[in-house]
């Protein structure tokens, strides 16, 4: 019976508890926000890709196009150039023609710019909004995600802990495709032409003549070791050997130029060698891929490898036996379907299952389900391609290729090889929210201390006080009463401040402290004003009610011309400025309407009701 009570305890202990730590979250939410200079945090500066952007909605995106667009993009960034008008230029230097890659055919060049400077900027527009829905996931309270620019953005996550995480969110392209992988004869006959042409290459023999001989049909019969699996005689060769006397492929290749290779195949099949045969998939050992890389970019290989093929690694090895291998896709260039049609995801625990599922369980996974229209195209396509393996592939990597046993109508699919539940919450958090339209590349990057935003914090606020102090005290002193009065009126204005920064989730930044304490001087100023006209209207004998009338009315005009003029200031630099000073115009465009408010309206407010209830004889001023 006791510990039945001890329990009933517990739990409305913890329900209590489960309710303060609600009401701390919506007070902390309705609390004003601190900037990164005053709470430490990271200030990264991201660069909108032109030519991969431009490369993925042109019409013909060849892969000379595609280098083109590179060295357009680093002549424009060099010479400080529109990027548009050295495009124009690059193509008229080599007889091109616009509406070849852009636009229709026959349309003005005038029109095609135009257009592609529309979708560039909506490009950046969708970026920012895709960035803040990530963002927002993510938990940072109160981001700032402004565009610099024509292809720049500015993030500044202010109190964020883990900056290497939230970078990955940002930079993560996440365009997620399905893709049919090519028969296995097929990408067999194109992996022994490719075995061909390293061999001859290898040897100092590939002209012209050689090629042709490569490109020729025939050369499916030979006989590989990728057909049937076994196990490989490994031994090390060091890159050299392999390439030979190529300039910039032990560069390309990095530090490590060893290889693991397949003793038997290596000097007949030099390709060949550097891959192997794992669970009747095409792979490589983790040391050898960017061996392969460099091969699958030679420019005789790119004639080989079809225009609507292309090979793609797997998003992270796998351990078979004594080493990590990765696993090499052949597959469709084109996509069956994109992640445009992912309604929902989420993150669930695999249970594992037989085989080699078994070694995934207790992994985290991303489940996501499709829209009505994306689920009607997916049960097409698994139900054209029953047998056939699909590749689901994210950012240019394979997340995982199953079979299609049969037709999928449910329209749900996952995606594996998450190291942690971390990682499958980011991958996640990057589905829901959508692909950015083009990959961003990282430009500048800032990191802000909590130290150093507590030390801006002390001063920010040892200044403010100290400034309003000195003022509140000249002013009960020059104008005694009256002066406390204009004090009073002074607080209201900086909790006012306060108060509507709070209301709009506004963010507090150094500069803003700055546009506070230059409020407070322009605060005292109209109120100022004020008095030293009642003090003339009383010396030429008005009544004390006659002066104080006389006094706000003839001072109101100087008091409006002063704070419209500042206001219109605030404006311009908010609308022209970057964060930190449109911090300063906020704050100073709040201040500026809220002491208007308060040296007019207030002060007048407490004077009329004191002269009315009250008789004075003289008013201390």
């Amino acid at each position: 019976m006791k510990g039945t009570e001890n329990e009933q305890q517990t739990r409305e202990l913890a329900a209590e508890i489960q309710k303060m730590d609600e009401k701390i979250l919506n007070t902390e939410r309705k609390a004003i926000k601190q900037g990164l200079d005053l709470q430490g945090g990271s200030y990264l500066v991201y660069e909108v890709d032109f030519p991969q952007f431009l490369g993925n909605i042109s019409k013909n995106p060849s892969e000379e196009f595609k280098a083109m667009l590179t060295e357009i993009d680093l002549e424009a960034r060099q010479l400080d150039l529109d990027f548009f008008e050295v495009l124009l230029t690059k193509l008229n230097e080599r007889g091109l023609k616009l509406d070849r890659y852009f636009g229709k055919k026959g349309e003005s060049e005038g029109k095609v710019i135009s257009e592609l400077r529309e979708e560039t900027e909506a490009a950046i527009d969708r970026s920012l909004e895709v960035l803040r829905n990530r963002i927002d996931q993510f938990g940072v309270s109160e981001p700032s995600i402004t565009k610099q620019g024509h292809r720049r953005i500015v993030v500044e996550l202010a109190g964020i802990q883990d900056v290497n995480r939230a970078k990955a969110i940002i930079g993560k392209t996440a365009i997620l495709e399905f893709k049919l992988l090519r028969d296995a004869d097929y990408t067999r006959s194109i992996l022994l032409k490719i075995d061909e042409v390293v061999k001859k290459r290898r040897y100092g023999a590939l002209d012209s003549a050689a090629m042709a001989e490569v490109m020729a049909p025939d050369t499916t019969g030979k006989d590989t070791t990728l057909a049937d699996e076994k196990i490989r005689d490994d031994k090390e060769v060091n890159l050299d050997e392999l390439f030979g006397e190529l300039p910039g492929s032990s560069e390309q290749a990095g530090d490590d130029t060893s290889l693991s290779v397949d003793r038997e195949m290596f000097e007949e099949n030099p390709f060949l060698a550097l891959l192997g045969n794992v669970g009747n998939m095409i792979a490589a050992p983790t040391q050898n891929v960017k061996a392969v890389d460099i091969v699958l970019n030679y420019p005789e290989v790119k004639k080989i490898i079809p225009e609507d093929s292309e090979f793609l690694w797997d998003s992270k090895p796998e351990r078979y036996g004594e080493k990590d291998w990765c696993f090499l896709y052949f597959v469709k260039k084109s996509a069956e379907l994109t992640g445009e049609y992912i309604e929902d995801a989420d993150v669930q625990i695999s249970g594992g299952g037989g085989g080699a599922q078994m070694s995934r369980a207790g992994a985290a996974e991303v489940h996501f389900t499709l829209n009505s229209e994306g689920s009607k195209k997916f049960s097409r396509i698994t139900g054209a391609n029953i047998g056939k393996f699909l590749a689901v592939v994210l950012d240019g990597k394979v997340s995982n290729a199953p079979r299609i046993k049969s037709k999928i109508s449910g329209g749900s699919a996952q995606i594996d090889g998450m190291e942690n539940i971390d990682e499958a919450k980011d991958l996640q958090v990057v589905l829901q929210a959508g692909a950015l339209p083009a990959r961003l590349e990282s430009i500048e990057e800032r990191t802000v201390g909590p130290s150093l935003g507590k030390d801006s914090i002390k001063k920010g606020t040892y200044s403010m006080v100290l400034g309003l102090l000195i003022v509140i005290v000249f002013m009960v002193i020059y104008y005694r009463l009256s002066g406390f009065v204009a004090d009073l009126a002074l607080i209201l204005n900086i909790l006012f401040v306060m108060a509507v920064l709070a209301a709009f989730h506004a963010t507090l930044t150094l500069p803003g402290i700055a546009g506070i304490i230059l409020t407070i001087g322009m605060a005292v100023d109209a109120n100022v004003l004020i008095f030293e006209r009642i003090r003339e209207e009383l010396r030429s004998g008005k009544t004390i009610r006659a002066a104080i009338d006389a006094g706000y009315g003839r001072a109101f005009t100087t008091i409006l011309d002063a704070n419209l003029t500042t206001f219109l200031t605030a404006l311009v630099l908010y609308q022209f400025g970057t964060g930190p000073i449109q911090g300063f115009a906020v704050t100073l465009s709040i201040g500026i309407a809220a002491s208007m408010f308060t040296a007019i309206v207030v002060t007048r407010f407490v004077f009329d009701y004191v002269t009315s209830k009250w008789e004075v004889k003289s008013l201390s001023i």
